[in-house]
């Protein structure tokens, strides 16, 4: 039989320790979870899943990062902004997976779904870039392609930026989708993916519903 491979016991020790540093910002976000039923966010998702959240600014990944502190996040980033020798050694160890968003990325999507396999959490924006505005209403269908290869929930969440500095982050946070379940095809077509996409889509726009009610 063949010995398997051993796996490093310090491969995380980089994100970790940016997740100590990180911690931090929990003071200066203070989040307040919401469900999207409007009560108080309770809910734990175990082993992996993709967190689909809108986006508004470079400070995003840190208040995903920060709103579920007790697990380890990766997120994916265009390869634009890994350009810079710095920001992209920084970012790399802290979680970042570089995608190509001209062309269709396989090694980044496997990367992906082995960081799903291995049970963390994946930050996506459906969206791509960062919006001018609070809305949601177009996005692409990486997440679901990803959560359908890595078999893993997506977890719709939803916030904004904050009117002061001493406001709380309200974030609201949707069920997870079973992406599987509503897709149990082995190879979706585009129009399964999109099908999906909107699932999502609509998933993302009741969580800013309800935090358009809540703020």
């Amino acid at each position: 039989m063949a010995n398997k491979k051993l796996k490093n016991p310090f491969r995380y020790l980089p994100l970790d320790s940016a997740r100590a540093v990180m911690s931090v910002l929990t003071l200066a976000f203070r989040h307040k979870k919401m469900h999207v039923s409007g009560e108080k966010y309770n809910q734990k998702v175990k082993g992996g899943a993709i967190i689909a959240m809108n986006h508004t600014g470079f400070s995003d990944p840190f208040k995903a990062a920060t709103c579920f502190m007790t697990r380890r996040m990766f997120f994916l980033a265009a390869k634009e902004v890994m350009m810079n020798r710095f920001i992209g050694f920084l970012l790399k160890g802290t979680g970042c997976i570089s995608i190509d968003r001209d062309q269709s990325d396989i090694n980044a999507i496997r990367k992906c779904v082995d960081v799903l396999k291995d049970g963390k959490y994946l930050l996506i924006f459906p969206q791509g870039s960062i919006q001018s505005t609070d809305e949601v209403n177009k996005i692409k269908s990486g997440a679901v392609l990803i959560a359908l290869q890595a078999g893993v929930p997506i977890v719709p969440m939803y916030t904004a930026k904050r009117k002061h500095w001493w406001n709380r982050t309200l974030t609201v946070i949707g069920d997870p989708i079973d992406c599987k379940a509503l897709c149990p095809k082995r190879f979706p077509s585009v129009a399964d993916l999109e099908a999906l996409s909107d699932t999502l889509l609509g998933k993302m726009e009741e969580c800013k519903k309800v935090y358009e009610q809540i703020n």
